[in-house]
């Protein structure tokens, strides 16, 4: 054979090798053809945290800084837009509230008077008012003095209002980017127990399924991956979890601050509280595995990405959905049969909270997008706005203009002596009075409606 022949087939082989190669590395990489349903699993999973970063809304960084720093005048208007099964759309069109407000976060001082109004009657108006840490309004139909709330002590406050339901001792604003935050080192330490949970969990707990989601209003058939576990393996996985992680200061810091961020109490930023909890688990499942939780992860594969995480810790399923398509964003964040959705699509923003109630499904939705510009001082917020409860569905469009100013005048808040802060007050006199407060708010509510002939149901449901 001549050597020009051989080095032809040489070279055509090592094409051939090279493309196999290419191909094999292809369906490595970009497909799970190679993986376990272990592999998969994780492989997706591990994606979960990429979903989130959607909560970090920075279109509209530039306008909320000039909010911090600039006092500012806003001026609003609500109308109702449509409704369903609540009166005659002759009667909800003459609607209309309107709001004016002063403010200035850098002395933190803020001033609102509301008006709403039926063509030029007035049915209501209030005056919201922020002095520092006090919040406090003011309706002349409802008391004659501002009734008031300091932004301290709130857990013994909060018994006397809502019971045994968790509120902080403070409620500071939520950082989302500091929430979704974090470092390279803290990334490593997560990875560790991503690995701990791939080891310490049996290959037979894994299953593959195919799974058709609706996602917005998109059907997505999805390949889920799921890990079941329960009883003994249950008990093995969450000890050494919990045992590793109890000794880790690094995550143990990460996670009590992520707590903080989230308003939580001290059972859970507190590190040694929160460790002496952790040890509690550990013992229970080391005495008995029956103390362990039935935890069932499923993680649904899209196109090579991972469009949906759920968690399910017994009867509780916590889940993550994220998808982009079409040019939009969605992102549902849900708990039981209450969820939260934020679809965006450029600078639009769909917000849409739903929940269950006695079997009546109910939800509040919110259409937002931001016009103008700080430099032309033209900023205006537009909203729509929609309400469902069970049959009951009404649509109110907003809008507002934005002036930023030094020229606001003065803030009027509220007088020490006419005004009641429920800090200030015995947990038997708070609880009184709110359920006072309660009943009258009702009786305006309803009184307000009757007046232009709509029939309303009370607000709060709670106060007989």
């Amino acid at each position: 054979m001549k050597p020009r022949n051989i080095k032809m087939k040489i070279l055509i082989i090592s094409i051939c090798i090279i493309i196999i190669a290419i191909i094999l590395a292809a369906l490595f990489f970009f497909t799970d053809i190679f993986r376990t349903k272990k592999g998969a699993f994780f492989r997706y999973l591990r994606m979960t945290e990429s979903g989130l970063q959607m909560m970090n809304i920075t279109d509209f960084d530039e306008y909320e800084n000039q909010k911090q720093s600039m006092p500012y005048i806003r001026k609003s208007e609500m109308i109702v837009k449509s409704s369903s099964n609540i009166a005659d759309s002759s009667i909800m069109d003459k609607l209309k509230l309107n709001m004016e407000s002063k403010v200035n976060n850098e002395t933190e001082k803020a001033n609102s008077f509301i008006t709403i109004k039926s063509n030029n009657k007035e049915l209501f108006n209030v005056t919201l008012a922020k002095d520092k840490n006090a919040y406090a309004f003011y309706s002349p139909q409802i008391s004659n003095i501002f009734v008031g709330i300091k932004n301290e002590n709130l857990q013994e406050i909060s018994k006397a209002i809502v019971g045994d339901v968790y509120i902080p001792n403070e409620i500071m604003e939520i950082k989302i980017d500091k929430l979704l935050e974090v470092t390279e080192v803290e990334r490593k330490h997560i990875e560790d127990y991503y690995n701990l949970l791939k080891t310490s969990s049996p290959d037979t707990a894994y299953s593959k399924d195919s799974d058709k989601l609706k996602i917005g209003e998109k059907n997505y058939n999805t390949i889920a991956y799921t890990l079941k576990l329960s009883g003994a393996d249950s008990a093995n996985v969450l000890t050494s979890m919990l045992s590793k992680l109890s000794q880790d200061s690094i995550m143990m810091d990460f996670i009590t601050s992520k707590f903080k961020l989230l308003n939580m109490d001290d059972e859970y930023t507190d590190i040694n509280t929160l460790n002496i909890k952790m040890q509690e688990k550990i013992e229970k499942l080391r005495l008995d595995s029956a103390n362990s939780d039935n935890i069932e992860i499923t993680v649904n594969e899209y196109r090579q990405k991972n469009v949906r995480t759920q968690i399910k810790i017994n009867e509780n399923i916590y889940s993550i959905t994220n998808v982009e398509d079409d040019g939009k964003e969605i992102l549902i964040i849900g708990i039981n049969d209450k969820s939260l959705e934020i679809d965006k699509k450029e600078k639009n923003y769909n917000f849409k909270y739903t929940y269950n109630k006695d079997e009546i499904e109910k939800s509040v939705e919110v259409n937002y997008r931001n016009e103008g510009t700080i430099e032309e001082n033209n900023i205006s917020n537009i909203m729509e706005i929609t309400t469902v409860n069970g049959i009951k569905k009404v649509t109110y469009s907003y809008k507002d203009t934005i002036n930023f100013t030094n020229d606001i005048g003065v803030i009027e808040t509220f007088d020490e002596s006419k005004i009641a802060i429920l800090n200030n007050y015995p947990t038997e006199q708070i609880s009184a009075f709110i359920k006072e407060l309660k009943n009258k708010i009702n009786s305006v509510y309803i009184n307000a409606g009757a007046s232009i002939g709509i029939n309303l149901d009370p607000i709060f449901e709670d106060t007989i």
